[in-house]
């Protein structure tokens, strides 16, 4: 799973990525102050409450929320980037000659950018899906 910091900024830039998400267990996400954790639930804890990306404390008369960043897992990340009516092969066939051509202002493939297959992942799903890439700070609009 990537913890690095440009994936925590990849995805925390990534809106339309946040928007979808759906909290199950197993799911990897950091708090504001860039803590990892996955969410799982253990019989010694009380569950982790979540919704709509953010976690939710509450204490005596007092409900605080807190915003959460999802990290997408790889196989999170391979099911966003499916497109209806086409095979699984055909989509990772695509994304496999994706990585072999020029991303950005550098003419260098997405394999010698992104340090990891989740971000590399992350990079596909973005411009496939909404017409955005990674300038190295925040996702901009490509036409």
């Amino acid at each position: 799973m990537d913890k690095s910091p440009q994936y925590l900024r990849m995805c925390e830039r990534a809106a339309e990525i946040q928007q979808r998400w759906r909290q199950t267990y197993g799911d990897f996400y950091a708090d504001a102050d860039g803590t990892i954790s996955c969410w799982i639930q253990t019989g010694s804890h009380p569950p982790l409450r979540m919704k709509g990306g953010f976690h939710i404390k509450s204490s005596d008369s007092i409900i605080r929320m807190a915003r959460m960043i999802w990290l997408p897992r790889q196989d999170q990340l391979i099911e966003m980037a499916q497109v209806r009516g086409r095979t699984y092969d055909s989509v990772v066939l695509e994304f496999y000659n994706w990585t072999k051509r020029p991303y950005n202002h550098r003419n260098q493939p997405p394999s010698r950018l992104f340090s990891t297959m989740e971000s590399i992942w992350m990079a596909f799903v973005m411009q496939r899906k909404f017409r955005k890439k990674w300038d190295d700070t925040t996702w901009v609009e490509t036409l």
